[in-house]
């Protein structure tokens, strides 16, 4: 199976820390953020990855390039990164071809449990389903919460609606998902340009994604320096 990295972004919410480097090369106990999704997908078996980059991208383009972590690396080019993701996760559509792929974004820190426990449910959900990794919300402090984009799921875990303002809501969207190449029939007819959660909102109308739970695996979503410090205090706590 394949894997989408999406790292187009500038990191703005980052401020000094991403003026000179891409987001995610910026350092979290000691190493590149995106560093440990690329360790998480190798320990996970998985081998062909693409990066879609945008700010900054040949810097990061070389520092990956450098340091392959024992993947099969691909880089994407997406002009428009400044626009909607829809964009960068449009420019890996030729990359992926007609088959499931995971589709990760480079700012959130991520496990390889999350990771197996998505391709794991893959071989047991219908054709066409797309899936996202979700957490309970209850492992998480109000504020965190208030950040993080949620999910409302019915009674058999189907999404029923993504954002970060839904009431009420049964879990948080930890930024790790496996698509079904129906997925990208959602794309087409989402806005050009728009964030992902419009397009897996029309997957939920169309009870196409499911949620699927990671067990208490490890995961950040970092957007500010407040989120790095306490990424690298998961990170302390693991060790």
């Amino acid at each position: 199976m394949k894997a989408v990295i999406l790292a187009a972004g500038d990191g703005g919410r980052l401020g000094a820390l991403t003026r000179e480097r891409p987001k995610p090369l910026v350092e979290l106990g000691g190493r590149p953020i995106i560093a440990y999704t690329l360790d998480a997908l190798a320990a996970a078996g998985i081998r062909d990855v693409a990066v879609v980059l945008g700010y900054r991208a040949a810097q990061l383009g070389e520092a990956l390039a450098a340091a392959t972590h024992g993947l099969s690396l691909s880089f994407i080019y997406n002009a428009r990164f400044r626009e909607g993701a829809s964009l960068s996760l449009a420019a890996a559509r030729t990359w992926v071809e007609d088959a499931p792929f995971l589709l990760l974004m480079a700012d959130h820190l991520l496990s390889a449990p999350i990771i197996e426990r998505l391709t794991a449910a893959r071989t047991r959900q219908p054709a066409a389903l797309s899936l996202v990794a979700a957490d309970a919300p209850g492992r998480w402090p109000p504020d965190y919460r208030d950040e993080a984009t949620r999910l409302a799921l019915d009674p058999a875990g189907f999404v029923t609606a993504i954002g970060k303002r839904i009431e009420p809501y049964d879990a948080l969207d930890t930024g790790a998902f496996l698509l079904d190449p129906a997925a990208w029939r959602a794309l087409d007819a989402a806005p050009e340009s728009c964030e992902l959660s419009a397009i897996f909102a029309l997957l939920a109308a169309e009870r196409a994604l499911r949620a699927v739970d990671i067990g208490g695996a490890p995961w950040y979503d970092i957007d500010t320096g407040a989120d790095l410090e306490a990424a690298a205090a998961l990170l302390a706590a693991r060790q």
